[in-house]
């Protein structure tokens, strides 16, 4: 038993190298694509799309930050599920109390919901059908996204290298509440940014097109089941490169339960799985990092029942060595992510020192429930057959989707993770 607890110790060490390397690669990547930001501005006509079903919690700072942009040419456009939408009323009472605005809007309801692709790839696809030729670029954003001034101008700037066909920020978590489940969601989270910058897999949060992608795109979301992943296949087809614009890590402070993070976080790796092409990289690097870890924690139950201590000593060392390596990744994404959100002025993460303390200390006993719930939802992806999101249902058949029913998101619906 020793020689196998002594081997999954070196595998465990492995495994931490190769964390420390990939976090290395993407620290030196963000640091280049600053580096390659042209000094002359690049701001062609745009349109902001935002999909709406349901009114998100900052559904108006998100309005607001869109209709206050430091950008020349650009218009926003709402688009609304439905016309019984409980989004609706709400979007007007905003524009209504806005007195500045720096774009043109205009709200545009869905009329006809294609069952072959989730809600708002059907709103994406219609606004491409109706787009206006003179635009050149469009961004996307969500209603949990919070724009600062120089959102737009960063996100479409890279599109001026004509390699470039697609831009995309990322999301960091700073939650008001730091439960559980918001600080499994943000450590999962750190680990996800570096995944997703290493397999150039898109967030629809924050991401803008170039007008040779829009036919493509339209194509591709006509039949999928997220907007940000399956994008994959449109840049593959039209051999433009994505990339990531390091300004724009931008703050989420909502709040979830464990339960609500374990459906929303399967629901991500769904995407992955239906879309992208890395996606046997992606699970299997989740395998093959469980099942040395599980093993490691099976062999010190049995050295400790069996008192076979140089057993005991290599598998606690194995678990340890783990847990200090994920650990010590955390303040180097932190002071990456730090360092832009200062430098764009915005929020700081020191700006709440009783959270940066209470999630720096919750984290390391999370880091194993982490993994738990990670790998949980990993598994139970391969038998899920049908998914709820806002308030529909859809049936995953192979990486076919299908809309089941479709209702409107109406006032009266009352789900506290339908949103999320």
């Amino acid at each position: 038993m020793s020689s196998i607890a002594f081997v999954l110790f070196i595998i465990i060490a492995v495994i931490d190298a190769v964390h420390y390397a990939a976090l290395f690669i993407f620290l030196r990547g963000i640091c280049r694509n600053e580096r390659q930001t042209s000094d002359t501005p690049f701001t062609p006509k745009t349109l902001v799309c935002l999909a709406l079903r349901g009114a998100d919690p900052f559904l108006k700072r998100c309005i607001t930050g869109l209709l206050t942009q430091d950008y020349p040419n650009y218009a926003l456009r709402l688009i609304v599920d439905s016309s019984e939408d409980s989004a609706l009323p709400a979007v007007k009472e905003i524009l209504d109390s806005l007195v500045h605005r720096q774009a043109e809007v205009d709200i545009m309801t869905v009329s006809e919901h294609y069952t072959t692709c989730t809600l708002k790839c059907n709103s994406l696809v219609h606004v491409l059908a109706a787009l206006d030729p003179s635009f050149e670029a469009v961004a996307v954003c969500d209603a949990d996204v919070q724009p600062h001034p120089s959102w737009l101008r960063d996100l479409v700037a890279p599109l001026a290298d004509p390699g470039i066909a697609a831009t995309t920020g990322q999301r960091w978590y700073i939650p008001d509440k730091p439960n559980t489940g918001s600080l499994v969601r943000y450590l999962w989270n750190a680990a996800a940014v570096v995944q997703m910058y290493l397999y150039a897999i898109p967030w629809g949060g924050s991401m803008a097109l170039r007008r040779d992608l829009f036919a493509e795109a339209a194509a591709v979301w006509r039949t999928a089941f997220t907007d940000d992943a399956s994008l994959a296949a449109a840049l593959k087809k039209t051999g433009g490169k994505l990339r990531f614009v390091p300004s724009l890590f931008m703050v989420n402070r909502e709040t979830v339960t464990l339960p609500v993070f374990h459906r929303w976080v399967k629901r991500q790796l769904l995407c992955a799985k239906l879309h992208h092409p890395s996606w046997n990289k992606i699970a299997g690097q989740g395998i093959l990092i469980t099942v040395p870890l599980l093993t490691a924690a099976g062999l010190l139950v049995t050295g400790l029942c069996c008192h076979h201590w140089q057993t005991v000593f290599w598998s606690a060392s194995s678990v340890i060595l783990y847990w200090a390596g994920v650990y010590g990744t955390l303040p180097l994404m932190e002071r990456a992510v730090q360092r832009r959100l200062a430098k764009r002025d915005a929020e700081k993460m020191t700006d709440k020192p009783h959270w940066y303390w209470q999630r720096t200390l919750g984290t390391l006993a999370l880091i194993p429930l982490t993994q738990f719930v990670y790998t949980s939802a990993l598994l139970r992806l391969y038998f899920l057959r049908r998914v709820e999101w806002r308030g529909v249902e859809y049936e995953i058949s192979g990486k076919s989707v299908r809309l089941t029913a479709y209702k409107a998101y109406t006032a009266g619906q009352k789900e506290n993770e339908s949103l999320i």
